[in-house]
């Protein structure tokens, strides 16, 4: 007998991976998470330049306001060093404020001042990239960080959507599909090779959990599956982040 699309009953169609294979496709280069709007990021000219300025702020200030690059290069990085080379620059502007309010201002506080406009500056410079620049993060937790914003969003979408969730099968490794959920796994449903192959449980754990689930029905919780399979809960809480219970 055969299928409307002309394959053998059983077999399926030409470009579609046999049951049990998982189809997933990966999105797009660039494309945003699910419900999430662009990101609002300085373009990396503008940023550039806007680095510059900030390094050069104790230059065209004429050293007045030399301490702010510098205090906030030691928030920005978390340096007891950095704040306290931006202590040192306040206390040497206000002492040159100190002297500014006699009748003239002495010798010495003019090397300040030139001082305070070439020292901070210099310091500000050798710091400008590691202030601004982000970090590239390593491509493995990059994959791992988007792989758990995109579960979050799945369980959000299912949360609120069930059917939704069903049609565009999160959670279903096993079945073709295009929707990335960041490798959930609907404890309900999924057939116990996909709690072996993807979730790393032993044959003997996948059976308590297919049989607890046809004995209740399904789960509502990884608690339910705590409860009524005799898991640990160690073991249950390390795929806890990867369950999804689909009704």
């Amino acid at each position: 007998m055969n299928t409307p699309t002309g394959a053998p009953m059983g077999v399926p169609p030409e470009g579609v991976p046999p049951r049990g294979v998982p189809a997933v496709s990966p999105p797009p280069r660039g494309a945003q998470p699910l419900g999430m709007p662009p990101p609002n990021r300085p373009r990396p000219r503008l940023r550039r330049f806007l680095s510059y300025v900030w390094s050069f702020l104790p230059l065209f200030s004429i050293g007045m306001l030399s301490p702010i690059p510098i205090l906030y290069a030691a928030f920005k990085l978390r340096s007891w060093a950095h704040g306290v080379a931006g202590a040192l620059y306040l206390a040497a502007l206000v002492t040159v404020f100190a002297a500014d309010s006699s009748a003239e201002l002495p010798d010495w506080a003019g090397g300040i001042i030139l001082g305070l406009m070439i020292v901070p500056t210099a310091h500000a410079l050798a710091v400008r990239r590691r202030v601004f620049e982000r970090q590239r993060l390593d491509p493995a937790i990059a994959a791992a960080l988007n792989a758990r914003q995109r579960r979050e969003e799945a369980r959000e979408l299912a949360a609120r959507d069930p059917n939704l969730a069903r049609e565009v099968r999160i959670g279903r490794p096993d079945l073709p599909r295009q929707f990335d959920d960041g490798g959930l796994v609907d404890l309900n449903h999924v057939p116990g090779g996909v709690l072996v192959q993807v979730l790393g449980l032993s044959e003997a754990d996948a059976s308590r959990i297919l049989e607890a689930r046809d004995r209740l029905g399904g789960f509502s919780s990884p608690e339910e599956v705590i409860a009524f399979t005799d898991l640990s809960p160690a073991l249950v809480d390390g795929i806890r982040d990867r369950l999804v219970f689909l009704r």
